[in-house]
């Protein structure tokens, strides 16, 4: 087991970046109860949502989520270049203890927010457990390494997503070592490694007491650069999602390529140069609608990935991304009863193609405008509170191929919201 260690307290103090003043910055420090600070701590922004208003987009799909930070020997840690719109709900975790939630932490607000990180009890019972140990090609333990699980299977079938009674993550310790729990026992439990310099890893372990293995290698380096009319640019985003996401199936079964949406952002030259991409994938690179909409947009650059064991030095070469005029999608929104919008609603378009969407507000009259939109095919979620389209799950599935103003959209009253 791992060994316990002394409870510990999380000091976060938010402020706003004077550098940077669209952005926000949120500090904090982790110290255990006697007020030792504590190193090699990982805070990880774990959900998003909007300060104000409302909003029915994944809590977990916002840009900052996945960001995370490892204290340093003071036990301070930092993230910059938060969205100031979002609040934040921070996962906690360090060797020994019990992951916890910080919930709506706003990088505006004061006073200091706390919380306490609870000593992990041992898990006695090898069927709720999985353990593990984290290993480069050489067979060198890599610490720090962050372990998320991603389903469990029981005799009953296999579940996935963020699941009651699962700890929701782990950190390998200076010897590569983790442990996950179920609060049931389980089969085994379905894991995604995302260690320093390497490529993430998806792998299913099965429960009992022996330590497996895992051993992630290096991947592809992926180079390109974004211009606009054959000129740089700067501060945008790119983001990468396999073409085969695919999912899981039963009994931890990985079906295609179910990796998470990776992004960089572009350098002054307008470069991007993104490490570590995993083996043997079929790719889409594309400029995120947020970051380029007012400029246009860019179309899927389709590529390919080597072979695992042949990734080391190679490096893939996009060329350009050239951003050229997007589409216009515009309309209005109408409220079955006839009430006006409420102040702070939104609606979000999400391409089916890519891991890309745009979020705008919904005007007090009903009207909205989305920008830089590539043609294909999306789908549009209006959030207004206590309404929902009907009959369709709240989605609204659309081809863009050309600009567009009038497209009407009517809410009905829903006890779903």
């Amino acid at each position: 087991m791992l060994k316990p260690i002394l409870l510990a307290a999380l000091t976060l103090t938010a402020t706003v970046s004077t550098a940077a003043p669209t952005r926000a910055t949120l500090t904090g420090k982790v110290t255990d109860t006697t007020g030792k600070l504590l190193p090699n701590a990982t805070v990880m922004i774990y959900e998003a949502g909007v300060k104000q208003g409302y909003s029915t987009f994944c809590p977990s799909c916002y840009i900052d989520c996945g960001k995370r930070a490892t204290t340093d020997r003071t036990g301070a840690f930092t993230f910059t270049n938060l969205d100031p719109d979002l609040w934040f709900k921070l996962l906690v975790i360090r060797d020994g203890y019990t992951a916890t939630v910080l919930n709506k932490v706003n990088p505006a607000q004061q006073p200091v927010a706390t919380a306490a990180l609870s000593r992990r009890a041992p898990v006695n019972d090898p069927g709720r457990l999985v353990r593990g140990r984290v290993v480069d090609p050489t067979g060198r333990p890599l610490p720090a390494a962050v372990v998320m699980p991603k389903g469990v299977s029981t005799a009953e079938g296999s579940t996935y997503g963020t699941l009651d009674g699962l700890e929701p993550i782990a950190v390998t310790n200076e010897r590569g070592e983790f442990e996950l729990a179920n609060s049931d026992p389980a089969t085994g439990i379905l894991v995604e490694v995302q260690a320093r310099g390497m490529a993430t890893k998806l792998i299913a372990l099965p429960t009992g007491g022996d330590r497996k293995t895992i051993t992630v290698s290096d991947g592809a380096i992926v180079r390109g650069r974004l211009v606009n009319h054959g000129k740089p640019v700067a501060g945008a985003e790119i983001g990468l999602i396999a073409r085969e996401r695919g999912g899981f199936g039963a009994n931890l079964k990985i079906i295609g390529n179910p990796y998470d949406e990776i992004r960089i952002g572009t350098q002054s030259d307008g470069s991007f140069v993104i490490t570590n991409v995993p083996a043997s994938v079929d790719w889409y690179a594309y400029g995120k609608m947020e970051s380029i909409a007012s400029l246009g947009a860019t179309q899927r650059l389709e590529f390919s990935t080597g072979r695992e064991g042949l990734t080391q030095k190679e490096a893939v070469n996009l060329g350009d991304l050239d951003i050229r005029p997007g589409h216009r999608l515009a309309g209005k929104v109408t409220l079955s009863d006839g009430a006006p919008i409420p102040d702070g609603m939104r609606i979000t378009l999400g391409s089916r193609e890519a891991w890309d969407s745009q979020i705008v507000m919904i005007g007090r009259d009903g009207r909205f405008a989305f920008l830089g939109i590539p043609p294909g095919s999306y789908d549009i979620t209006p959030s207004v509170r206590g309404y929902s389209v009907q009959g369709n799950d709240d989605l609204i599935a659309m081809t863009v191929d050309r600009d567009r103003d009038d497209l009407a959209i009517t809410l009905a009253p829903s006890a779903r919201r």
